[in-house]
């Protein structure tokens, strides 16, 4: 398959008859969703509307507002990485691209093992401390000017967390020789699904499970969140470098 030409079954395949199809947008868009950055920040966010501010009626309208926004503001990061990566691919820094891409990848991927068997190691992939105060102060104003800047800027700021796997998998696709349209529709779909854990979460806060239970589940969970998240990083850069 070169170019746009498609046929139900070539549309699964990607470059080389390399396999970028629906279960592998599939996994990557849920192994990405299910960030120790992302699911952190949105149960502070309802936490403290719940606890601290004692609205719980601003729960839904201010969290669906919040994943909305981040939804539109990754899937603008995805479209810039995978014009990119399409537009590298057209030059003479292809080869070189995709080497550094996935050495990129295998150490994102080696970080984020390291946290599942050392988790007390100086090393992280994770949103920039220094940015901490200020979205919380964010989050402590509740209104929709601030909610519509800290969507943003969680998106942008958790990237050390998220972007890796995107930026792979944005990457894989530039090189995949798939349609534009089948390529939009695979963004649409793995925005979804990286927001699909947001959404269980607020679902639940909203229907009144505890915050505090939550935030337990967060905690017990994180380690095996990026133990996924490494061994798909590893998954992907092993797929750039072989095929």
């Amino acid at each position: 398959m070169e170019g746009d030409v498609c046929t139900s079954a070539g549309c699964f395949l990607g470059k080389e008859g390399g396999l970028v199809s629906l279960p592998l947008v599939t996994i990557a868009g849920l192994v990405d969703g299910v960030n120790p950055c992302a699911i952190g920040m949105i149960i502070l966010l309802l936490g403290y509307l719940l606890v601290f501010v004692r609205k719980p009626e601003k729960v839904l309208p201010l969290g669906g507002l919040y994943i909305a926004v981040v939804y539109l503001t990754y899937l603008a990061v995805g479209f810039f990485f995978f014009k990119s990566a399409q537009f590298l691919s057209l030059t003479n820094w292809h080869q070189g691209f995709e080497k550094v891409m996935a050495t990129a990848l295998f150490l994102a991927g080696a970080i984020n093992i390291k946290d599942f068997f050392w988790p007390q190691s100086p090393i992280h992939l994770q949103i920039p401390q220094g940015s901490r105060k200020y979205l919380l102060g964010l989050i402590e104003k509740s209104s929709i000017p601030a909610i519509l800047v800290l969507a943003v800027l969680v998106t942008l700021l958790e990237t050390p967390c998220s972007l890796p796997i995107y930026a792979g998998t944005a990457t894989i696709l530039a090189s995949s020789g798939l349609p534009v349209s089948l390529v939009i529709t695979y963004f649409l779909y793995y925005n979804l699904l990286f927001v699909l854990p947001l959404l269980v979460i607020l679902f639940l806060t909203w229907k009144g499970k505890q915050i505090v239970e939550l935030k337990e589940w967060e905690h017990r969970h994180k380690r095996t969140m990026k133990l996924s998240l490494g061994l798909l990083l590893v998954f992907m850069a092993l797929y750039l470098l072989l095929f």
